[in-house]
C-alpha cells in the first residue's frame, strides 16, 4: 500500500458493499450501519471515490458490476459479503459467551466495531490499521458519533503490533479477547503471519480467540482465488497490495502455534449460511480459521 494512501482493497470491499445493499436481492447481507458508513467513507476519501459511492446505488449500475466481476473474480462480491456475515457471527458467539474484548486488526472501512458495541454495552472495540487508512475511518465515525472504538494507527507489515500502545489506550491483556484479521495476512510474508500471531497470543487471556482469514495454496503454490484472472494479478501488483502469503490447512496449524484450529469455514460453508444463495457462484480460495487458546 502506498505510504499515503488509504488501502485501494478497503475502498473496493466498501462500495462493494454498499453496491450490495442497495440491490434488494443482496440487501439483507449488509446492514444500513455497514452501507452508511462505508458510503460516507468513500464520499470523504476523494471526488472520485465520491462519484463511484453515487453510481454503485444507481440500478442502472448493477449490470455493470456483474461483468466487472465476471471477468476480474466471479463469486467475489457474494464472497466478501458472506466472509463478513460469517466472521460477525462467530465475534457475536464470543461476546455472548463471556469475551469482554475485541480487536480488529487492518480493520479497513469495516463496520463490525460499530455494529457489535451497540449490542454489546460493556464490551470494548479496538481498531489497528495504516493510518493512511484509519483516518478516513476515524473521520466517518466521529461525524456519526460512534463511542466506545478505540483507534490505535500502525503499520502492522512494518512494525508489527505496537503492544505498549495498545495497553495504554487500555487494552487489558488479563482479560478475554475476539482477535479478528479479515483480509489480512495475505498482504504480509510468512514470518510476520508467524510473529503476529505470536504476538497476539502473548496479549491473550485463556478463552481468547482469534478469526482470520489465509489464501489456500494452490496445487502449483500460486497464492490467488480459483477463478482470479490475469486481470486482478496485474492490478494487485501495480497497486502496491500483491498476495504474499498463502497456505494449507495443515501448515496453518503449525504457523499460528500456540494457538490451536477450532474450525476452518470454505465457500461451502459460507453458501450454507444464506439459502437465497445456494445457487450462485461464491468466489474461492480464502478461507476462514478460527483458532483459540
Amino acid at each position: 500500500m502506498q505510504e499515503e494512501q488509504a488501502s485501494r482493497t478497503a475502498l473496493l470491499i466498501a462500495a462493494s458493499l454498499v453496491l450490495f445493499h442497495h440491490d434488494a436481492k443482496y440487501s439483507r447481507l449488509v446492514s444500513t450501519t455497514s452501507a452508511d458508513l462505508c458510503a460516507r467513507v468513500l464520499e470523504q476519501h476523494s471526488s472520485q471515490a465520491r462519484l463511484f459511492s453515487k453510481f454503485v446505488r444507481q440500478g442502472w449500475f448493477r449490470p455493470i458490476a456483474k461483468l466487472i466481476v465476471r471477468i476480474t473474480i466471479p463469486g467475489i462480491l457474494l464472497h466478501y459479503a458472506l466472509r463478513k456475515k460469517c466472521i460477525r457471527e462467530l465475534a457475536r458467539s464470543a461476546l455472548a459467551n463471556g469475551i469482554a474484548q475485541v480487536v480488529v486488526l487492518g480493520a479497513g472501512f469495516d463496520t463490525l466495531s460499530s455494529e457489535l458495541r451497540r449490542e454489546f454495552s460493556t464490551a470494548q472495540f479496538w481498531e489497528i490499521d495504516h493510518p493512511a487508512t484509519q483516518c478516513h475511518k476515524v473521520r466517518a465515525c466521529s461525524e456519526i458519533g460512534v463511542e466506545r472504538v478505540r483507534f490505535v494507527a500502525v503499520d502492522l507489515s512494518a512494525a508489527g503490533l505496537n503492544r505498549e500502545a495498545l495497553i495504554r489506550s487500555g487494552f487489558d491483556p488479563a482479560k478475554s479477547t475476539f482477535w479478528i484479521a479479515e483480509g489480512l495476512l495475505m498482504y504480509f510474508p510468512a514470518d510476520i503471519v508467524s510473529s503476529l500471531t505470536k504476538t497476539l497470543s502473548n496479549l491473550s487471556a485463556a478463552g481468547s480467540q482469534l478469526a482470520f482469514t489465509f489464501m489456500e495454496k494452490q496445487r502449483d503454490g500460486r497464492i490467488r482465488f480459483d477463478s482470479q484472472t490475469q486481470l486482478v494479478d496485474w492490478w494487485l501488483r501495480i497497486r502496491g497490495e500483491p498476495f504474499l502469503w498463502g497456505s494449507t490447512r495443515n501448515e496453518v496449524a503449525e504457523v499460528i502455534q500456540p494457538w490451536r484450529v477450532v474450525r476452518f469455514f470454505d465457500h461451502d460453508d459460507l453458501r450454507k449460511m444464506e439459502s437465497a444463495v445456494t445457487d450462485e457462484v461464491i468466489a474461492k480460495g480464502e478461507v476462514i480459521c478460527l483458532a483459540a487458546i
